[in-house]
């Protein structure tokens, strides 16, 4: 990005009061506990790196990316944000369009001309500038033509973006339309959207909060799989493929339950234009993840094994990383050999178009 244009608006690393550091957008630092999100790669896991200097080469050096993959026995990795924000939402905020759309730009070439040109085993998906749609649809557009396989979104623009409207209004429909011809998945990642998220207790240590983060975020995904199926979106768009990461499995039963539940009792008696089952669409557009928890036959049965995409979290501390091997045969323990190729490759493969 152009130093003379944009100055200290520009991403970066900065020092702070307290010593450490954070990235600054906008000329805001990111409010968070740590410099990166790498639990996984740290002796310890509940103690997370405060300037760059500790940083884990491989979070952000592909050759080292790869190392870890490869320790971990993980053929090919579908890359999400970090320091853009889980979504993207991080650069999302920026009120100055131009700046996001620049910011967002930028963040998707990286990843094509460094970490795809680097190995055919990363996955690229692109952010979007989502303070304005018509930027966002032609963000999308540019950067699938250069190679992006999948597109990310905050899951409640509204929310991080005054100019945004809220992501259920019909609005953005020209970017569904788009998304949708361009055939590539749409990623809302867990934890995106405050909004949706249970408090977290003030009573809780540092240690308890992070743990409770981490399930509020999974469980979280449910409201979100709510939201696109009762707007219409999904009933509109029948082609637009859905991504929910980090969302895990466990809780997805449950909300497709209730969600049918209501179709039956409401929607349908008040002819809201929903003609099919919250749950068939779902089936027919929707994908959900699993790293933590055991793949049991209510889970899969339910949901579906075409349906649930296998992720490891890297670097997370959460992740299943560096023993995925392990807790892939304790968690499938009991899924028969077709399903457990459709959950751990074949379905990912299947979506982002994956030679293999």
């Amino acid at each position: 990005m152009s130093q003379a244009k944009w100055g200290d608006r520009i991403p970066h690393v900065a020092a702070q009061a307290d010593g450490g550091e954070r990235w600054v957008i906008d000329g805001q630092p990111r409010a968070s506990g740590s410099l990166a999100s790498t639990g996984a790669l740290c002796a310890d896991r509940t103690s997370e790196p405060q300037n760059w200097k500790q940083v884990p080469e491989s979070a952000y050096d592909p050759k080292a990316r790869l190392a870890a993959m490869d320790s971990d026995r993980i053929d090919c990795s579908v890359l999400y944000p970090s320091a853009a924000g889980l979504s993207g939402e991080a650069i999302g905020a920026i009120k100055d369009v131009e700046l996001q759309i620049e910011c967002a730009r930028v963040y998707n070439d990286w990843i094509i001309d460094v970490w795809c040109a680097s190995s055919p085993r990363f996955v690229p998906q692109a952010i979007l500038p989502v303070g304005s749609i018509e930027a966002a649809t032609a963000e999308a557009r540019r950067a699938v033509g250069r190679g992006h396989r999948g597109v990310i979104m905050p899951a409640q623009p509204s929310q991080i973006n005054p100019a945004a409207p809220h992501l259920y209004k019909s609005d953005w429909d020209p970017l569904w339309q788009a998304i949708q011809e361009l055939d590539v998945p749409v990623c809302f990642h867990a934890g995106s959207a405050p909004s949706v998220l249970f408090d977290i207790s003030p009573a809780y240590d540092s240690i308890g909060a992070r743990a409770f983060d981490n399930v509020r975020r999974s469980a979280g995904s449910a409201a979100l799989i709510n939201g696109m199926v009762l707007s219409g979106i999904l009933y509109r768009f029948t082609g637009l493929q859905v991504v929910f990461p980090g969302s895990a499995i466990d809780y997805v039963p449950f909300a497709l339950e209730a969600l049918d539940h209501q179709w039956e009792r409401q929607l349908l008696a008040r002819n809201e234009g929903l003609k099919e089952r919250p749950s068939e669409v779902f089936h027919r557009q929707c994908y959900v993840t699993t790293w933590k928890e055991k793949v049991g036959l209510r889970n899969r049965g339910y949901i579906g094994a075409d349906r649930i995409l296998w992720e490891s979290e890297f670097p997370h501390a959460s992740s299943t990383y560096p023993e995925s091997a392990r807790m892939i045969e304790n968690n499938f323990a009991d899924v028969p050999g077709d399903e457990r190729e459709q959950i751990l490759w074949r379905n990912a493969a299947r979506l982002y178009k994956l030679s293999v």
